[in-house]
């Protein structure tokens, strides 16, 4: 059965966004990367030591899921990483916020001190829920990579 128009057209304006978002946002954070290590660090959950690294990690993977919606490759892994990834800030966002932790977001580039967790956090949970919405369409188009062939023998 053949999606709708509208909805292929929404799905590709969604993926293509979230895409153009991704890198642009983590090549805003790759100067900046020390700063995503302190959102790290002042979240308080991992040892210090730790904030580095997976500031690295976590930019060079939102730079790749955004290359891999632009281009649709690697489309179901990028997908279920991109909602991997937001789970994981809406759950540091969320956690700061029931804490009462005082976070500063280097989102987009630009540094600013959380001050409206409800808000901030509502933005993280619906990008997760675009990422969902884009996780269910990788799953709808899966296509196959290994194409079985079925050989009869039995005139032999």
């Amino acid at each position: 059965m053949r999606k709708p128009v509208i909805l292929l057209v929404f799905i590709n304006l969604l993926r293509i966004g979230l895409g153009i978002f991704f890198v642009v946002t983590s090549l805003l954070k790759i100067p900046q990367l020390d700063e995503t290590a302190d959102f790290l660090t002042r979240s308080r959950i991992l040892p210090v030591e730790c904030s580095l690294p997976l500031a690295c990690i976590g930019v060079g993977m939102e730079l790749l899921v955004g290359i891999c919606f632009v281009l649709r490759r690697a489309y179901r892994a990028a997908a279920l990483w991109g909602c991997v990834m937001t789970a994981v800030f809406l759950f540091l966002y969320v956690q700061g916020w029931v804490r009462g932790l005082e976070l500063s977001c280097n989102c987009i580039g630009v540094k600013h001190v959380i001050i409206h967790y409800p808000l901030d956090s509502a933005m993280r949970a619906l990008l997760l829920g675009a990422m969902i919405i884009l996780a269910w369409d990788s799953r709808q188009n899966e296509t196959k990579l290994w194409k079985f062939r079925r050989f009869d023998f039995s005139d032999m």
